[in-house]
């Protein structure tokens, strides 16, 4: 039994310096946190990792956010159907309801794509009437949220959902803003939207005509288009 657990241990003794090493990062692939517990604990053999993995996940130390990909927070969504919304993002929100007169458009963050687009940044979307933009963006001038902040263009029949009274963007939205807004959209590559689109589909989590639909308003249908063939027909 003391074999066993003796790796464990030593694990949890490196914790703090792990998170040292890793710290700013939102996210770490299995083979960084292998490599850095073969160097700092050389009991952690990759036969011993199994074990060592799912003692961190049970102790929510660790929380598995995509494949082979994990967090040290809780993600912030169980799938697509329950998107988090964060205390301080409601605090954004309400305060934009107080200070403009039109209804507000929508509220999105890119960290609700983050299971599948692992190496888009973090950033809280808002988007608001074409009219009150610049008193949007005044308004939240002084505001601080824990990610970067985006006021953009509300665009009208835009895909959204509910959630705790909050409208907020659709999967086939979000992919296609993420393409389009200058703040992330060098990030995704085709690669990477193909794959996420493939595990998507897996999970019957994307509907494809609403998302084709939404990227021709925006002018996005043809890379779309390819973009979902290539999942059909992989070379």
């Amino acid at each position: 039994m003391k074999s066993a657990t003796a790796p464990v241990d030593r694990v949890l003794r490196a914790w703090p310096q792990l998170r040292g090493f890793f710290r700013g990062r939102t996210q770490l692939s299995e083979a960084e946190l292998l490599t850095f517990f073969q160097q700092v604990v050389p009991a952690v053999t990759a036969t011993v990792w199994p074990s060592v993995r799912q003692g961190l996940l049970r102790s929510q130390l660790l929380h598995e956010v995509g494949l082979g990909l994990f967090s040290f927070e809780a993600p912030l969504t169980q799938g697509f159907q329950q998107p988090v919304v964060r205390p301080e993002w409601l605090a954004v929100w309400q305060q934009l309801q107080a200070g403009l007169a039109l209804p507000l458009g929508c509220l999105w963050s890119t960290r609700w794509l983050q299971p599948f687009l692992p190496d888009l940044p973090s950033v809280l979307v808002v988007e608001v009437r074409w009219a009150e933009l610049r008193w949007a963006q005044d308004l939240l001038a002084s505001v601080s949220p824990p990610d970067p902040l985006v006021v953009r263009v509300w665009q009208r029949f835009s895909p959204v959902r509910q959630v705790r009274g909050i409208p907020t963007a659709r999967l086939e939205k979000m992919l296609v803003d993420v393409t389009l807004m200058p703040e992330v959209a060098g990030v995704p590559s085709d690669a990477a939207l193909v794959l996420a689109l493939a595990r998507l589909q897996a999970s019957q989590s994307v509907n494809q005509e609403l998302l084709l639909s939404y990227a021709a308003r925006c002018g996005a249908e043809p890379r779309w288009s390819e973009l979902l063939q290539a999942v059909q027909s992989p070379s």
